[in-house]
């Protein structure tokens, strides 16, 4: 038998597995390094929302209308107290507050106007309770045992005289810090000091011990009450990075990035499935091969171009001089005539994209100049400073969106397209050109027809068109003593309008057939290349609409941009 025919594939199967190896342990790398940064931030950020919630208890603590409660008992300082708990509730966006004499009797609540009251119930088991009556600060994570909802406890003690007179509690519901950490494919746990999971991104994993808990553990979490731990699923721990989710429907692998908290005796962990670092392997390696594959059949075009410019070389070589010298002559010629052609399209598209951006250029480099003297301002107006960043966003998104339209003049793609609200889409329309020019926006009236329309389309895009009409319209009223610029919306129940009208000097009637060709333009026109209605014109054909003209009577110009609600390009 002849082997020797099996050892090509075998060398190519052992080098892809090696190659796939190799692409893992890069993946693996990465990931780790990516995760111990955010496990490094987060694990700072939970602690420092901890801390802060500590805060409350020691105010409510020295409270006067809390400690004449146990100063005074009776009916009216237990109102007051339950008033005081209700209010510093609810300006704190706490779950509750109550307090509790030193038997553990709830005395007065947040809740104390609800049907299920915390007032008159015992909490007196709860491990918070038995700390702060030692006249020490308590916290301590469980499920409530009255509302039944998860929440983190801290306790204070309130002492009068240097004597403890009770214990002031606030419960607040965690679950929503982690929320705002979800970022698929991650997933982040926040496990307490008995191993098991109290918080985390996913409730697949909420109360999964992540290693088997003790007789003593088991019976410590009965007696506090702090939660039910499930028995089927549990995460095992093979390794510092190695961790696995085991249950009845699931054996799932993780990497894990682990780290303890300051705050509390918890680890906050961040986990990945590992298949998906063995999907980013195949993915490399599969664009390696694509890689490489390309450049397989590129010199294999290669050579066959080379081989083919021989044979022409050949038979080339027995033309006539002559006719080899004209030809010669003729490819140098359409070389000269293609490059001073694509040099001249390249001298007018970047003479319009330097006109088109220098308007939102303008407004961004004089919000800059304000920021400038804000900042050296001693206390600089935050409310200002707020309002020049959302106007300097705006204007950014404003250059992309004039780059956009621009681009889309060669049609080499199709814009996205999705459901637009009208009103809104004239509101950035309006606030766009207040921006951009406050002195001449004065003359500007809108009139929409009905403030629910709506269409399905691109907003960069005919966000652009409209500002390319009421810029035309604009510069056609420069010389009119009143100027009015009016644009309406209406609809037909298929297709909405938008016209754009003004009582300019209008266009002259020589240019009105060649109105919507490139760099047609105006003389009387202070500025633009006269590509404008160009572009305007090609985004109504990218929505499937038209734009079209009307002379004023008895002067100006209407300029109307019909795009149909639905059309075929939406995505």
């Amino acid at each position: 038998m002849n082997y020797r025919r099996f050892l090509p594939p075998l060398v190519i199967v052992c080098g892809l597995a090696l190659l796939l190896w190799f692409a893992y342990v890069f993946e693996e790398l990465r990931l780790t390094r990516s995760m111990q940064t955010q496990l490094s931030g987060k694990a700072e950020e939970l602690d420092r929302q901890l801390n802060q919630l500590s805060v409350l208890p020691r105010i409510l603590a020295k409270h006067p209308a809390i400690q004449n409660a146990f100063v005074e008992p009776g009916e009216k300082s237990f109102s007051n107290a339950n008033i005081a708990l209700h209010a510093a509730q609810i300006d704190s966006d706490s779950s509750f507050a109550f307090i509790m004499d030193m038997k553990g009797t709830t005395v007065a609540a947040s809740n104390y106007q609800n049907a299920v009251s915390f007032v008159g119930n015992n909490y007196g088991f709860r491990p918070y309770f038995k700390v702060a009556v030692s006249n020490k600060e308590a916290t301590f994570f469980a499920v409530g045992a009255t509302t039944g909802e998860p929440g983190y406890f801290i306790a204070n003690p309130i002492t009068h005289d240097g004597q403890v007179l009770g214990v002031v509690v606030v419960k607040s519901e965690l679950a929503g810090l982690l929320d705002s950490w979800q970022q698929p494919p991650y997933h982040w746990l926040a496990v307490d000091e008995l191993g098991v999971v109290i918080l985390s991104t996913s409730n697949d994993y909420l109360y999964s011990p992540t290693e088997e808990l003790s007789a003593q553990a088991s019976n410590l979490i009965a007696s506090d009450r702090r939660y039910v731990p499930t028995e089927k699923e549990r995460f095992v721990l093979h390794s510092p990075t190695k961790l696995s989710f085991q249950g009845e429907a699931t054996n799932q692998s993780f990497l894990v990035q682990r780290q303890k908290l300051k705050a509390e005796n918890w680890e906050l962990q961040l986990i990945v499935e590992r298949w998906r670092i063995w999907l980013n392997a195949i993915i490399y390696v599969l664009s390696i091969g694509s890689l490489i594959a390309l450049a397989s059949l590129g010199y294999r075009n290669f050579r066959a171009q080379k081989r083919l410019a021989e044979a022409e070389q050949r038979h080339a070589l027995q033309l006539e001089a002559e006719v080899e010298q004209r030809t010669a002559e003729l490819r140098a010629t359409q070389q000269e005539l293609i490059s001073e052609s694509n040099f001249a399209m390249l001298g007018r598209m970047s003479g319009a994209i330097n006109h088109e951006i220098n308007q939102p250029l303008a407004s961004l480099r004089l919000n800059l100049a304000t920021l400038r003297q804000l900042f050296d301002k001693p206390a600089p107006d935050m409310d200002e400073l707020k309002q020049i960043v959302v106007d300097s966003d705006r204007t950014t998104k404003r250059i992309g969106r004039v780059v956009t339209t621009l681009r889309s003049l060669s049609g080499q793609r199709h814009a996205h397209h999705k459901k637009l609200e009208v009103a809104h889409l004239i509101d950035e329309v309006v606030e766009t050109v207040r921006r951009e020019r406050p002195l001449v926006s004065k003359a500007l009236k809108v009139s929409l027809s009905d403030a629910t329309l709506s269409l399905n389309g691109n907003d960069v895009l005919l966000q652009q068109a409209l500002l390319n009409l009421l810029y035309n319209a604009f510069d056609a009223t420069l010389e009119v003593s009143q100027p009015l610029v009016n644009i309406s919306v209406s609809t037909t129940g298929e297709s909405v309008s938008f016209k754009v009208s003004d009582n300019g000097r209008g266009v002259k009637p020589e240019l009105q057939a060649s109105l919507f060709k490139p760099f047609v333009s105006d003389r009387q026109k202070t500025t633009g290349l006269g590509l404008g209605l160009t572009l305007a014109e090609l985004i109504a054909a990218e929505h499937a609409g038209r734009l079209s003209y009307l002379p004023g009577t008895p002067n100006g110009s209407h300029f109307t941009l019909d795009i149909p609600t639905q059309q075929g390009n939406t995505n």
